[in-house]
């Protein structure tokens, strides 16, 4: 059959007929082997796990992505939906940035403490009042880095201010803590964390079969 094919193929006294009856051929041949491979493949999806065979199968059927040639206008092949829970996503990912340790003191994560300090710590009333029209003071003087901080009229007011937020800090530097401390009341049984949390999982295995043995001997009356 090969030969004649290749006879028909060759041969440049190939009717119209022939070489339908040539295609038709080609055609049955092409789907005789793409029906093969799809059973092979259907027999060896079944020798897998269903959840493997369902993923394998849910891998085939979601359409292939295109690759743009510009990454930078990759944008135009996302959906509404795609750009939304991309949006969401990187709008909580911006939120909790300072969560974690080596992003403490990032640029926003600093701007944000100062603006929350200057909340807690107001400025004096007509400090930063405008000088009035008319004054001597209305002349512009030329910048100076020097003159900064120079000024030494400081109110009392200001640096009682000042020494009431930074003790309010002090103490709250103290209350926040990451490790769980130990609670004031309870029966200290351990010598170190590491031995607290093993007593911890000792008692949640055998306490309800050693409570009653434990207080009869604090009790002073086991058997």
């Amino acid at each position: 059959m090969a030969s004649d094919e290749e006879r028909d193929v060759t041969s440049p006294e190939m009717t119209p007929a022939q070489r339908k009856l040539f295609e038709i051929r080609m055609k049955i041949n092409a789907g005789r082997k793409q029906t093969k491979s799809q059973v092979e493949e259907e027999h060896k999806r079944s020798q897998l796990p269903p959840g493997k065979a369902k993923k394998m199968m849910a891998a085939e059927d979601a359409p292939a992505k295109r690759e743009p040639a510009d990454k930078a206008k990759a944008y135009l092949n996302d959906t509404v939906v795609d750009a939304e829970g991309k949006s969401k996503k990187a709008s909580k990912k911006e939120k909790q940035k300072a969560a974690f340790g080596w992003d403490v003191f990032n640029q926003d994560s600093l701007y944000n403490a100062y603006k929350k300090r200057l909340n807690t710590l107001p400025p004096a009333d007509g400090a930063a009042s405008a000088p009035k029209a008319g004054s001597t003071s209305d002349a512009i003087e030329p910048y100076d880095p020097l003159n900064y901080g120079r000024q030494d009229k400081v109110s009392e007011e200001g640096v009682d201010r000042m020494v009431a937020e930074l003790a309010d800090r002090a103490a709250a530097r103290q209350k926040f803590s990451r490790r769980r401390q130990h609670r004031e009341g309870e029966d200290v049984d351990f010598i170190n964390e590491r031995n607290r949390v093993f007593n911890k999982k000792i008692s949640r295995a055998f306490d309800k079969y050693t409570v009653e043995i434990k207080q009869n001997l604090e009790r002073g009356t086991a058997i």
